[in-house]
């Protein structure tokens, strides 16, 4: 027995599937670049990226990942800082750096 789906109904099983393999593809190109550190084949860093989750965007030798507001400091003013973590691989090993994209300061509107 086959249950009966509507035309919109087959739309999201299309939109999901699409979905699911775009997010495949994704995991599976992450990881192969992930392992392009001699220091993740050697066991040095950990076989999957523990910051994986918040992964975003690849690039060749970076790593992009979603951006978090944090409370931090700017111009010796408390600010909230929207910024991210990026990892680029130098010298066979995945460097952290976190970049700030913007800030606010608490009641004002958002700069860069």
């Amino acid at each position: 027995m086959t249950p009966e789906r509507t035309a919109d109904q087959q739309g999201l099983v299309w939109v999901a599937e699409r979905v699911g393999a775009e997010a495949i593809t994704f995991r599976v190109e992450q990881q192969a670049q992930w392992e392009q550190a001699e220091a993740v084949r050697d066991g040095t860093l950990p076989r999957i990226d523990p910051d994986g989750v918040d992964l975003q965007e690849i690039d060749e030798g970076i790593r992009i990942y979603r951006s978090h507001d944090v409370p931090g400091t700017m111009d010796g003013r408390p600010a909230i800082l929207s910024q991210r973590l990026v990892k680029r691989l130098a010298n066979g090993n995945w460097e952290d750096d976190v970049e700030v994209e913007s800030y606010r300061y608490p009641d004002a509107p958002r700069r860069r």
